[in-house]
Formats: C-alpha cells, structure tokens, sequence
C-alpha cells in the first residue's frame, strides 16, 4: 500500500536570542509566518528566514518550518 502527502500549509518560525534569564538559561522569542507556498524550496525558505532575521538585533537561533499535509492512500 503506497501514499501521497499533500503539503497543504506551512508556516517558517524564526526564533532570536534575546539574553538569559536570573539562572542562565538562554531566553528566546519566536516569530511566525503563515502562508509559506506549500511548493517552496527549502533553500528559498532558509534564505527568507535569514533575511528576516537580520531585521533584528539579536541572532537567529532557530529556524523551524511546520507543514500540515493530508495522506491520500494510492
């Protein structure tokens, strides 16, 4: 039995340094896109995500893309 995923949404977040807490635990702040074409390139998305990361002070951490897809049974 094969199947198919279909990439329906996805969304990029970027994640910035934002300094340590009282315990010296690393703090970030994450920031979500929506709307990321279901066909971008994986490249295409890192450099997005750099770019808009760049906009901020503070260094990007994490860039993490979420994808919700359905499986269709073939």
């Amino acid at each position: 039995m094969a199947a198919t995923m279909n990439v329906l949404k996805r969304t990029l977040s970027i994640a910035i340094a934002r300094g340590q807490d009282a315990n010296g635990n690393a703090l970030t702040k994450s920031y979500t896109y929506s709307r990321v074409k279901p066909d971008a390139e994986p490249a295409k998305i890192m450099a997005v995500g750099k770019a808009l990361g760049s906009l901020f002070d503070n260094e990007i951490t994490d860039l993490v893309v979420v994808e919700r897809a359905s499986l269709i049974e073939e």
